[in-house]
């Protein structure tokens, strides 16, 4: 049996146990009717008779999904707040079934509603999911050359055959294509019944813990569109993967001008890499214009073995995660769980708390190395044939040529608190990061050009080193967390006039 068998055969296990606990915790005085699924709950909806989605009305939205089903508690009690919240999970049918399985187990155990756009119209189990393409224009699904790959898609399930069959780059550029339909159909299911529409994708951790605490500090009254920011050109938006949140009033109001000029919007998506930024975009054509709160870094990008452990985040907590399997997940959802169970569960967790529970462990059981390893380090460089950006350590020899130079080269540098060697290249650096084994690098999406994978002759006798005593100096000056401070974003943007 695969891992990947494995991993579904055990989220499979708990959701039936938590449905059956579910059904044993469930008295008589409750009524059940989340049970009773609205017909065609899975299609989509409201097009008129040119193909284009009918203009919204808040005032007809469900308060209830139509998705919604019961959840399966496994230990997690409903948290105050998560009603005002739909989470959103944007996937690919081409990989549904490797990563949303995970997602029904954990993130949406602790979600009052959630939804999920895919590809393809079809029932995961008991769960609805909605094609977020059927809801561009007819003309466009039918003849566009973005969404060739949907078509062919659309048969090729239609045959009977697996959508994995057709998984890589022509389905994943189907994406960009998701964000603005799934979100006007998003706000046509609830409308303003909920104050915050929160969105990720299958490889986004989101902790509700930390998500609730953040949102209690945001006015949904007003337009609030918050997530981590990335600038293309002139446009600054909040980055897809990472998860971004809007209250209904900037959902509201990007509908409206979504609905207004549909076809505008999908001719100018097709000249666009990416559809988080023609987002941003329609959001400035709102009245008044919809800017980016900067959420960086609660909300970001990274892996609890890509971070860089570093003092933008250590005091802050972490709302999302992004590029994490399956495993992780469940780490994630289990971490924040006991904390629930813990001695301060009203705490937001900072990132130094996951990095007390997740990476120092680590460390210390290696005894500051690890071998076929890389750690990332890549602020001090050292290789043969080119010009090093830093001095070679008198004594040992070019910083290049052994592992023992190389750590020799960390150490002459006040800063570096961690080193990595292979041979013909030393690398430093000045922030702790635990990377990964070098046979082993997890994919990582859009992110997959801008880390080197390393195999091969290139790999051997390869090893990643950490100065714990550094470390532990680093950790010792950090000094302890105000915990109950407000948190909105890293740089929120003053109004301009």
């Amino acid at each position: 049996m695969s891992s990947t068998q494995r991993i579904l055969l055990a989220v499979s296990s708990l959701l039936c146990f938590g449905l059956l606990r579910h059904f044993w915790d469930h008295t008589p005085n409750t009524p059940f009717s989340v049970w009773q699924l609205q017909e065609n709950a899975g299609s989509n909806r409201s097009l008129d008779a040119a193909g284009t989605a009918a203009p919204p009305s808040a005032d007809n939205a469900t308060a209830t999904s139509p998705d919604r089903l019961p959840q399966p508690t496994l230990g997690c009690a409903r948290l105050p707040g998560a009603e005002e919240v739909v989470i959103v999970l944007k996937t690919g049918s081409t990989e549904i079934y490797e990563k949303l399985p995970i997602h029904l187990a954990t993130t949406f155990a602790c979600a009052s509603d959630y939804l999920v756009y895919s590809d393809i119209s079809q029932q995961f189990g008991p769960v609805p999911v909605r094609d977020a393409l059927a809801l561009v224009s007819q003309d466009m699904r039918d003849t566009h050359e973005d969404l060739a790959q949907y078509r062919l898609l659309q048969e090729h399930v239609a045959s009977g055959a697996d959508a994995a069959e057709l998984k890589g780059d022509k389905s994943w550029s189907l994406d960009k294509c998701k964000f603005l339909p799934m979100i006007t159909d998003a706000y046509r299911t609830f409308g303003r019944a909920k104050k915050w529409y929160v969105f990720i994708e299958a490889d986004t951790y989101v902790s509700m813990h930390n998500l609730l605490h953040w949102l209690g500090q945001l006015d949904a009254s007003e337009p609030v569109y918050a997530g981590a920011q990335v600038m293309i050109g002139d446009t600054e938006f909040a980055h897809g993967g990472s998860g971004f949140v809007m209250s209904s009033a900037a959902v509201e109001a990007l509908t409206a001008v979504y609905a207004e000029q549909q076809i505008y919007w999908e001719q100018k998506l097709a000249h666009e890499c990416c559809g988080d930024k023609l987002l941003a975009e329609v959001l400035l054509k709102a009245k008044p214009p919809i800017r980016l709160l900067m959420a960086f870094p609660l909300i970001q990008g990274e892996t609890l073995t890509s971070l860089d452990w570093s003092p933008t985040h250590w005091c802050k907590p972490a709302v999302t995660w992004h590029h994490v399997d399956a495993a992780t997940v469940d780490k994630l959802w289990q971490f924040e769980r006991s904390w629930r169970d813990s001695d301060y569960p009203e705490d937001p967790i900072l990132f130094s708390d996951y990095y007390e529970a997740f990476i120092h462990p680590r460390l210390t059981a290696a005894n500051g190395a690890m071998a076929a390893w890389d750690n990332l380090s890549n602020e001090w460089v050292s290789e043969r044939g080119s010009d090093s950006t830093i001095t070679d350590p008198i004594g040992p020899g070019p910083a290049y040529t052994s592992a023992h130079a190389c750590e020799a080269l960390c150490r002459q540098q006040n800063q570096c608190l961690q080193w990595a060697w292979r041979p013909g290249l030393c690398r430093g650096g000045k922030a702790v990061q635990l990377g990964w084994a070098l046979d082993n690098r997890p994919a990582l999406g859009s992110a997959e050009d801008k880390i080197a994978l390393v195999e091969g002759p290139a790999s051997e006798g390869a090893v990643s080193g950490w100065l714990l005593e550094r470390i532990e100096k680093w950790r010792v000056e950090r000094g302890r967390c105000e915990r109950r401070r407000r948190w909105t974003g890293a740089t929120d943007r003053e109004e301009e006039g």
